[in-house]
């Protein structure tokens, strides 16, 4: 691994969910299961290059390790998604998600190039600037530091 930053771990995450208005929660989700789908395109096309062109062991080892590392990705990334149903549940409200059980078929077997039914509940209400409000205001609380600095919770 690099010398960037690590995530926060599963506890944090949920902890610092909590405060967070809920069509945040669903941009969140629709954030997180873009960037599932884009490991499992980056996947494919990993796996696409070892059948046809990669032409050393060392080198089909090397990538393979890629794709096994996007893969856990996606697992912690679908560990964030349960903690965000959660979340919303703890508050009372119906976790509501298009075609969630197709997403997580496809997720699981890595054959999406596109996820479905990402889109926040309240966008399907007609309520779509509510959730582009909410996302807003979170990257702008996430900026408000002085220039040059940025502050906030980076989920």
């Amino acid at each position: 691994m690099s010398d960037e930053s690590l995530p926060i771990s599963p506890l944090a995450f949920a902890e610092a969910i909590k405060e967070l208005p809920l069509p945040v929660l669903y941009a969140k989700v629709s954030e997180i299961r873009n960037s599932i789908a884009h490991l499992h395109r980056s996947n494919a096309e990993l796996q696409s290059f070892i059948d046809e062109s990669c032409e050393s062991d060392t080198e089909k080892r090397e990538l393979e390790s890629y794709i096994t590392e996007n893969k856990d990705v996606v697992t912690a990334m679908m560990e964030r998604v349960t903690l965000l149903k959660a979340e919303v549940e703890s508050r009372g409200q119906q976790w509501i998600e298009l075609d969630e059980k197709n997403n997580e078929d496809k997720e699981t077997n890595g054959d999406s190039h596109e996820i479905n039914g990402d889109t926040p509940p309240a966008a399907h209400q007609g309520q779509t600037t509510a959730a582009s409000r909410g996302e807003n205001a979170s990257r702008n609380t996430q900026n408000a530091g002085e220039e040059g600095e940025e502050e906030g919770v980076y989920l």
